[in-house]
């Protein structure tokens, strides 16, 4: 039993080492690297339209940039339980600029927000207005230079607050309150986004949900440090809405693992060039190596060719080399590189 115990130990121990070797030389020869792949949007705009003015058309004589202390007061004194609209011109704008961060943050488009960016508007809050005329969307894309305006019609929050105590019996402390609040923020927003031309209007997005925020203490002042003022919530909600809007319209960004080949231990020179983020000189490289007579040799400058071409952007020029490096000699990695390069390029024919 001993031996036969002793052998297993040995062979196992044989084992582990020579997929420790291996491990090393897979990692010795294979360099990883993080690439974003583009995942566009379900609703996003035609690529005619690569800029955008934004301007607000909701606010009307109701709203007021609602002074935090003021307006959190008002709600004490009411005993934190109503429901009001609250037309707050400040969470309206930071729709306005918080839209137009994301949206030119996501890399697909230019964004104007002008300085007068408010229309006049004299109807009630809850009301879209008629779209706007073909010479004003001409006139101001015109001025700004840019090939569509999108327009906030119609912005509102409604804040719905509640507070309740309850009282229990405490064996050392005698008579003890525990404290409930809640703080629910209901928003609802349209907008519409025109070009120049006949069709002026482009698309249209409504959206309405609400943000909710609960707290429970033993004291008043630790209940409502937990919830934010009223004014923050109307300002979170103006930036929720140009999530949502954002997440609509714009782009996401998906990182995923790629590699390729080294030829060399140490100082490789193709990883030199990566590294750099040099992809013209790496490819160049790359291309004397796949030259070579030796397949397998031939089949590695191949798969890294393959990558530059993703990298710049090339997918049916990946896909080609992707292919010479399959038959040149077979890979399990280069089998399945080529399945992502086609779900790749499916999702852009999709998309387009």
């Amino acid at each position: 039993m001993m031996l036969f115990f002793k052998k297993i130990t040995t062979h196992k121990t044989i084992l582990f080492l020579l997929s420790g070797l291996l491990l090393v030389s897979c990692r010795s020869n294979y360099a990883i690297l993080t690439i974003e792949n583009i995942q566009h949007a379900k609703e996003e705009l035609s690529p005619e339209i690569q800029s955008i003015t934004l301007m607000n058309r909701s606010m009307n004589s109701q709203f007021q940039n609602h002074r935090e202390d003021s307006l959190q007061m008002y709600f004490y004194r009411k005993g934190f339980q109503l429901s009001n609209v609250v037309l707050d011109s400040a969470a309206s704008d930071t729709t306005i600029r918080a839209l137009a961060a994301l949206m030119f943050e996501s890399g697909r488009y230019d964004v104007v927000v002008p300085l007068e960016r408010n229309f006049k508007r004299t109807l009630s809050y809850d009301i879209i207005p008629d779209t706007l005329s073909q010479s004003q969307v001409r006139e101001i894309c015109t001025n700004f230079n840019t090939d569509a305006l999108m327009v906030l019609e119609r912005f509102s929050t409604k804040a719905m607050a509640d507070y309740s105590a309850e009282k229990f019996l405490d064996g050392n402390s005698g008579n003890v309150y525990s404290y409930n609040a809640t703080l629910d923020l209901k928003y609802d927003a349209f907008f519409r986004i025109y070009k120049p031309g006949r069709n002026t209007l482009v698309k249209e997005i409504a959206l309405s949900d609400t943000i909710y925020w609960e707290s429970a203490d033993y004291t008043l002042e630790g209940l409502f440090s937990k919830l934010p003022s009223v004014k923050q919530a109307l300002i979170n909600a103006g930036i929720k809405v140009a999530l949502d809007v954002d997440s609509k319209l714009s782009p996401t960004w998906i990182p995923e693992k790629r590699g390729y080949f080294l030829f060399k231990s140490k100082d490789d020179q193709g990883k030199k060039f990566m590294n750099e983020n040099n992809y013209k000189e790496a490819g160049q490289y790359w291309t004397e190596m796949a030259q070579s007579t030796n397949k397998k040799i031939r089949s590695k400058a191949e798969y890294n060719l393959a990558l530059i071409n993703e990298l710049n952007g090339d997918i049916d020029k990946a896909i080609e080399f992707g292919l010479k490096s399959f038959y040149s000699f077979y890979r399990f990695q280069t089998q399945t590189y080529l399945k992502k390069l086609e779900a790749r390029k499916l999702a852009l024919q999709k998309t387009d």
